[in-house]
C-alpha cells in the first residue's frame, strides 16, 4: 500500500502556512455532532447544518491560555468555503473568533485533512514543549522579518552607547517623548548607514501606541532595523524606531541572509 501522508503534507505545504497565519487556533479534531452546540446559551433556532461540535483530539498551535484544550468539545462555525461534515469526519480545523465563557465557540476560516499535518504531529512528539505547528509559526515570523528589513532605510549589528531625553513638547497623553540613542554599528548589513556612530530617535511613551516599539538600553547590543527620519525630527537624528520588530536579537542576521 502506497503511504499518502507525506504527498498530502508536502502538497497541503503553502496552504498551511496562509491557514496557521490567518487563525488563532488550530487542532486536529472528530466531529461529534451537527447542527448542535455546546454553548449553553445558543439556541437551537440559532444553529444549523453549518454548526458542529467537534472533539479536539489534538491542539496544534493555539494562544497559551487555549493549549490544553485536548478532549474537550468546542462549537465550530464552518467555513461556508469548506464541504459540508458528518458525525465521525477527523480533520485538521483552522479557527479564530474565539467565544469563551460557559464552552468554546469558534469560527472555521480554513481546514485540512488529517493526514496532511501528520508529520508535524508526529515530530511534535519528540520535542518537549513544542506544539505541532510551532515550527511553522518560527518560519512565518522569519518570513515577515525578511519582508520589514527589506522596508528599513538601514539594517545593522550594533550597541548602545548612549540615550537622552530631547525634552520636546508633550502635546497629549499619547505623544512619543522623543529620546535619542546612539549606536555604535560594528556591522552595516544593508541601507545608508555605515560602521561608527550614528543615532536613533525612538519613543520613550508607554501610551499602548508606542509601548511595544524598542526601547534601548545601555549596552544592549542587537540587529537594529531602522528607518529615515522624516520632517522636523530629521535634524534630531538620521533614523528612528517605528515598530516592534525594529529590535531584534543579532543571531537574527543569520535569518535575513538565509532569506536574500
Amino acid at each position: 500500500m502506497t503511504d499518502t501522508a507525506p504527498a498530502a503534507a508536502s502538497a497541503a505545504a503553502p496552504r498551511l502556512t496562509e491557514l496557521v497565519r490567518s487563525a488563532s487556533l488550530s487542532f486536529l479534531g472528530t466531529v461529534t455532532r451537527i447542527a448542535g452546540t455546546s454553548l449553553p446559551f445558543l439556541s437551537a433556532e440559532a444553529v444549523n447544518e453549518r454548526t458542529a461540535v467537534v472533539r479536539v483530539d489534538q491542539v496544534l498551535h493555539a494562544p497559551p491560555a487555549f493549549r490544553q484544550l485536548g478532549g474537550s468539545e468546542i462549537t465550530v462555525q464552518l467555513s461556508p468555503d469548506e464541504d459540508l461534515l458528518k458525525v465521525g469526519d477527523t480533520a485538521a480545523f483552522f479557527t479564530r473568533g474565539m467565544v469563551y465563557g460557559e464552552g468554546l465557540g469558534v469560527t472555521e476560516v480554513g481546514r485540512l485533512p488529517a493526514d496532511a499535518v501528520r508529520s508535524h504531529v508526529a515530530l511534535a512528539a519528540t520535542t518537549a514543549d513544542e506544539l505541532p505547528f510551532s515550527s511553522v509559526q518560527r518560519e512565518i515570523r522569519d518570513q515577515d522579518l525578511a519582508a520589514h528589513a527589506g522596508q528599513a532605510d538601514a539594517v545593522v549589528v550594533a550597541t548602545v552607547v548612549g540615550l537622552e531625553d530631547l525634552g520636546l513638547p508633550d502635546y497629549s497623553e499619547h505623544a512619543p517623548h522623543w529620546w535619542r540613542a546612539t549606536l555604535d554599528v560594528s556591522l552595516a548589513e544593508s541601507g545608508s548607514a555605515t560602521p561608527g556612530r550614528t543615532t536613533v530617535l525612538y519613543p520613550s511613551s508607554g501610551d499602548v501606541r508606542w509601548s511595544r516599539v524598542p526601547k534601548p538600553v545601555p549596552g544592549q547590543l542587537g540587529l537594529w532595523l531602522l528607518h529615515a527620519t522624516e520632517g522636523d525630527l530629521a535634524a534630531r537624528a538620521p533614523y528612528r524606531l517605528l515598530d516592534p520588530d525594529d529590535y531584534q536579537p543579532a543571531q537574527k542576521l543569520a535569518v535575513l541572509r538565509e532569506r536574500r
